[in-house]
């Protein structure tokens, strides 16, 4: 089985023919080759040899290598094609080409199926996700949530969603976890074919904003050019806002410079006024009242915010920041707030327990927000993290990783679920999303500053 990959947007969208010709297709479809359509799909049900050969010799051979066929697998092999695509009554036929393409796709519609055979095919196609816009009354059998954790558990296999993708809707098939969209009816029964197909680019190509509030650190594994790092690699524009200069390495801190809140407030003013930024990372502050005012400040800006704070009490050489804490001024902020993400260390000296019992109890308590326990302080190898919400606890596992430590987990935590939260992810698949994230930016060498990489 191919490897995940979703590194280049062109390759992850797919345009299929329509099942029977239309006028002038053959200059549409040379006209999306052209504008960077690297995978189109020829599905004509009833074609003879004949006519797909006259099909495909009417496409110039340089876009060839962009060919799958759905029929005429014969073809494919012969004319050099980038491969075929199987349905479950050609698997017979299909059978015997297995190795000669870099495609070699199923069309799917359920998740059993995909299971099932998971192992003899580079790609998936899983069917309808939303509302088909050229088959009448063909209409999904899961939801979005059902479909991210399916995806979520098996990212290793390509799955490609097919029916009702537009240009509304194609960037949460990506968000839910797809490696890519196959588009139909949203481009051909659109007037004119290559705007519908430039609108949805341009809608996987556009980028949320996200806003790092933090301090900065001249080795950038932590603070805000971390938490920037981390936003671009999520395909986030990344906004930052410096709360200290801080004087250290990735295992020395010498001292901390901090700044005023109003030259905090000016730097976020001028961002706020400009830019849509409904998701806000927040990490070093000076002290809990600089906290309030911050947060009062973006809800000037936006009621609606989502503020993600890493309570960063001791830095990971234990310079400390906050030597006393008043539960009380805490848990105030807190219910301004959509997540915390403390260490256990950090989670004691807040909440006086890491019981994830006794957390959502005062989270009900004192209605105030998720709370996300990071285990990398364990004393074990079990460095699993605890989401705490007020119905649900959720344990997402993870196991420490041998001769492996980095400077900066935490901010790069914290800045990968808002990015993901800034994608329109929900909390569950962000968090999860995030921990992958960070369990590669671990591993990724053996220095205590990691390199930052999606695959």
């Amino acid at each position: 089985m191919v490897a995940k990959s979703t590194s280049n947007m062109n390759s992850q969208l797919i345009i299929i023919s329509p099942p029977e010709n239309i006028p002038s297709e053959i200059g549409k479809v040379k006209s999306l080759l052209e504008q960077g359509l690297q995978q189109f799909h020829i599905r004509k049900p009833e074609f003879s040899d004949f006519d797909m050969i006259n099909y495909i010799t009417s496409i110039p051979k340089t876009f060839r290598k962009f060919l799958v066929l759905h029929s005429h697998y014969h073809l494919a092999k012969e004319f050099e094609l980038k491969g075929i695509q199987i349905g479950k009554n050609r698997i017979a036929e299909a059978k015997e080409y297995k190795s000669n393409f870099e495609y070699f796709g199923y069309s799917a519609h359920s998740f059993d199926e995909i299971i099932a055979i998971k192992s003899d095919y580079t790609h998936f196609f899983l069917s309808p996700i939303f509302n088909s816009i050229s088959k009448a009354n063909y209409q999904p059998k899961y939801n979005l949530a059902e479909i991210s954790k399916f995806l979520l558990s098996n990212s290793d296999i390509n799955i490609i969603a097919l029916g009702g993708i537009d240009a509304e809707n194609s960037q949460q098939c990506l968000n839910t976890g797809f490696s890519g969209i196959a588009l139909l009816g949203a481009i051909w029964q659109h007037h004119d074919v290559a705007n519908a197909y430039n609108e949805i680019k341009e809608s996987l190509n556009s980028r949320p904003f996200a806003l790092s509030i933090a301090g900065f650190d001249p080795s950038s594994g932590a603070g805000i050019s971390a938490d920037i790092k981390t936003f671009e690699q999520h395909k986030i524009q990344g906004l930052g806002v410096s709360t200290a200069i801080t004087y250290q390495n990735d295992s020395e801190f010498i001292a901390v410079d901090w700044l005023s809140f109003e030259q905090i407030k000016k730097q976020i003013e001028v961002l706020m006024k400009k830019y849509d930024t409904p998701f806000v990372k927040i990490g070093l502050i000076e002290n809990f009242e600089v906290l309030r005012l911050i947060i009062s400040l973006l809800k000037e800006f936006n009621t609606e915010i989502k503020i993600i704070w890493d309570p960063i009490l001791k830095a990971s050489s234990n310079f400390g920041f906050h030597k006393d804490i008043n539960k009380a001024e805490v848990f105030g902020l807190l219910k301004d707030i959509y997540l915390i993400t403390p260490n256990i260390p950090e989670c004691m000296e807040i909440f006086g327990t890491r019981d994830p019992n006794e957390i959502q109890s005062k989270i009900n308590d004192f209605a105030i927000c998720n709370v996300l326990v990071k285990g990398g302080h364990a004393i074990n190898d079990d460095v699993s993290d605890v989401l705490i919400e007020q119905n649900r606890i959720t344990h997402f596992h993870g196991q420490r990783l041998p001769n492996k430590d980095k400077h900066g987990t935490g901010c790069v935590l914290s800045s990968a679920i808002c990015s993901n939260l800034a994608k329109g992810m929900h909390l569950h698949l962000s968090m999860q999303q995030a921990k992958n994230y960070i369990t590669k930016f671990i591993d990724s060498n053996n220095t205590l500053l990691g390199y930052h990489k999606t695959n």
